[in-house]
């Protein structure tokens, strides 16, 4: 291997796993040698971890040398980061135990021990860096040349990134900003305890699943369900866990509890209204079918607001900054949303409690200063300033399977509904306050776009007009037709034999499924297969 190793190669061979050649020593002598201002400590780990694997090579025991040399100098200052070490090793950053149970694990498969500490170096040899590492990790995380740039829907050139690069190497300048870049590069393995965390056990329906169902849409947002919360955010730690209680794994967490749904009162108790309407009109079993909200509609939950305020405490931004950010929401200065005199600052003791509208303050009224706080704090003014990344947080408390949906997409979970039984209210989650009751039923394979899952009811609103308070009426455009779906509690889907059939055709030439076709509707194909 070449003694010239790019931060950008090891990112990828720690993700690929791809096999190295490990018996070649310009392999460790080319990471620090690539990277300007590598610890020390790292080369030392590099020339031990070098030695090591000689010495199982040859067939000798490696840890008595390697435990000596760790004596000498503690892997907690060589690894950089005592937190690293302890969520990759597991015990105490200190601990010889750790250690040796690591190169234990060396022993037997040396590719995968070097596997393992390559995030470690790269973490490390981009921290020694300075701005210089940090604008060079940009890059290499930048969308490629040639891909689409979400922001601007051109494709990405040279100049492009350039150009955001060194924006983004004057924006290092603020303390702040630097801190919380550095931070996000330290992260743990964090990632993969959320995924853990949001795991599910989904049970798999098929279109078959619905027939002689009424499916009435439901509207949530994308959150997971993780029972042991948040602790960092992209590598930028929490003052405190923050919980996220889904989504629409609320029905399959709350499984045999008689809990279905949760929304704020008067929008629960309509929709459980429309779910009576549906089997009374029907005389169908009703089906309460999520429906995915935009990703911005997991603000009005918790978990945004208090994990966006959480992180200021690691980031330490200057006071003026807090002050004038809290002048902001209490004012109305510059914002559309209504001057909040009662606004206890984002630096108080009491704003958790205000934000989940507990310890004395209002339930009622705290989503409307979360979603204050929210859009002011992720504006690029604030970025600017170090403030926490709004993107980051969303991502953190989104489902993984519901991240690239579009909104409306339909059927990844849905629930019996219980037309006999009332609402009741919701003890337990800090976003919503009642229960719609039902019994977790199951969810397609994949989710389908509303105009699949509900062709009736897609029909109806296609026909509908705006009334607006001047000019003419017109139809409805697409997004207001998936509005009313979302917001018109009344609406419900009567399955057929023949909707059954068109959804399963729809899932096998757009989703890849492999449904057997009924052939019940050659003569109403809307899908142009015919």
């Amino acid at each position: 291997m070449v003694a010239s190793v790019h931060p950008s190669v090891i990112k990828r061979l720690a993700s690929t796993g791809e096999n190295l050649p490990l018996a070649d020593p310009d392999f460790y002598k080319g990471i620090p040698s690539a990277v300007a201002g590598v610890p020390a400590d790292t080369i030392n780990l590099l020339e031990d971890l070098r030695t090591a694997q000689t010495q199982v090579e040859q067939g000798e025991d490696f840890l008595p040398s390697f435990l000596g040399a760790m004596e000498e100098n503690p892997y907690a200052d060589r690894f950089g980061t005592s937190e690293y070490i302890q969520s990759l090793l597991g015990g105490e950053p200190q601990s010889g135990a750790s250690t040796a149970g690591y190169l234990s694990t060396a022993a037997i498969n040396p590719a995968m021990a070097l596997k393992a500490a390559l995030p470690l170096l790269a973490t490390t040899a981009r921290r020694g860096g300075g701005i210089a590492s940090l604008v060079d990790n940009f890059i290499v995380n930048h969308p490629p040349i040639g891909s689409i740039d979400a922001k601007t829907g051109n494709p990405v050139t040279n100049q492009l990134i350039k150009t955001r690069a060194n924006a983004y190497k004057k924006e290092l300048n603020v303390p702040a900003v630097k801190r919380r870049e550095e931070l996000k590069l330290q992260q743990d393995n964090s990632q993969l305890k959320s995924l853990l965390d949001s795991a599910s056990d989904r049970k798999i329906k098929t279109p078959e699943d619905l027939l002689g169902k009424v499916l009435v849409p439901v509207v949530g947002d994308r959150t997971a369900v993780k029972p042991r919360g948040l602790e960092s955010i992209q590598g930028v730690p929490l003052s405190q866990n923050i919980p996220v209680q889904g989504g629409p794994d609320y029905m399959i967490h709350h499984s045999g509890s008689g809990k279905a749904w949760a929304s704020m009162e008067d929008a629960a108790n309509k929709k459980q209204m429309g779910i009576i309407r549906a089997a009374d009109e029907t005389g169908q079993d009703p089906l309460g079918v999520y429906s995915t909200m935009a990703l911005e509609g997991s603000n009005f939950s918790t978990p945004v607001a208090t994990a966006m305020v959480a992180q200021l405490p690691a980031l330490n931004i200057p006071k003026k900054h807090i002050k004038a950010f809290n002048k902001i929401i209490k004012e109305g200065v510059g914002v559309s949303q209504k001057p909040r005199s009662n606004f206890v600052g984002i630096d108080s003791p009491d704003i958790f409690n205000q934000l989940l509208g507990t310890g004395g303050f209002p339930r009622d009224g705290a989503g409307a200063i979360r979603l204050a706080v929210i859009e002011e704090m992720k504006k690029p003014r604030w970025q600017k300033l170090g403030f926490p990344v709004y993107e980051d947080v969303l991502k953190a408390v989104t489902k993984p399977d519901l991240m690239d949906l579009t909104r409306g997409d339909s059927g990844y979970a849905m629930f019996k509904g219980k037309p006999t039984k009332p609402t009741t209210p919701e003890l337990q989650h800090l976003s919503y306050d009642t229960a719609i009751p039902g019994e977790y039923f199951g969810g397609l394979e994949k989710s389908v776009p509303p105009e699949v899952m509900f062709p009736d009811i897609f029909s109806d609103l296609s026909r509908r007009m705006t009334k607006p308070k001047k000019g003419t009426p017109r139809p409805l455009n697409y997004q207001e037709q998936v509005g009313s779906l979302m917001f018109d509690p009344s609406l419900y889907e009567s399955y057929t034999p023949e909707k059954v059939e068109q959804l399963i055709k729809y899932m096998n030439k757009n989703l890849g499924t492999n449904y057997a076709a009924g052939g019940l509707v050659e003569s109403i194909d809307i899908f142009g297969d015919n």
